[in-house]
């Protein structure tokens, strides 16, 4: 059995056995494909590359579900429905990623969670992410920008994008892409 990294710590679903299951993937898994202070990846076509991206999106999706399941509450679905473009979007160099909608909270504390942004709340370890979800003092139930690592807190539809354009105007050089909810495009109405 392999010791467990601390920030394993409350994963309630672990698979210890997937590289013996599937065995041509364990050479994309020798090393991380992002080094200690690189911020993108170097080379997009490498098979290790692609692997631990849709590995990424899948530590994303897991978090996203099992944070609301902590507190048998909170809307997995619209971010982990995104989870690969995301995960693609960070691995690419970009972390200034705005949303509108507020249940997509848990993905982006998920995502906060895996950079190790909520460090700065004392959260460390998964089991720390879920006691703190939806706590008054903690991971609120809509994205706020008292959080470490949220650009932007989700606020009515139509923010995410305003915000985005706005950095976008500010910024030329730089993407600001943004997550977008039922209805997002057509608001606010004029």
């Amino acid at each position: 059995m392999v010791a467990l990294p601390e920030f394993c710590e409350g994963i309630l679903h672990f698979d210890e056995t997937y590289t013996e299951r599937f065995p041509e993937v364990a050479p994309w898994l020798q090393s991380p494909v992002l080094s200690e202070g690189q911020t993108r990846l170097s080379d997009l076509t490498e098979p290790a590359a692609v692997f631990q991206t849709l590995l990424y999106a899948d530590a994303l999706r897991y978090l996203t579900l099992q944070i609301t399941a902590s507190k048998a509450s909170g809307h997995p679905g619209g971010f982990a429905s995104q989870a690969e473009a995301y995960a693609a979007l960070v691995l690419l160099g970009h972390k200034n990623i705005l949303t509108e909608v507020g249940h997509h909270a848990p993905g982006f504390y998920s995502a906060m969670f895996l950079d190790r942004s909520l460090e700065a709340m004392d959260i460390f370890t998964v089991q720390q992410l879920g006691d703190r979800f939806r706590e008054l003092h903690g991971l609120l139930g809509h994205l706020s920008g008292y959080i470490p690592g949220i650009l932007a807190p989700a606020g009515p539809l139509g923010q995410g994008q305003h915000f985005a354009m706005a950095a976008a105007l500010r910024h030329p050089e730089t993407l600001f892409p943004f997550t977008l909810g039922d209805g997002g495009m057509g608001e606010p109405t004029p």
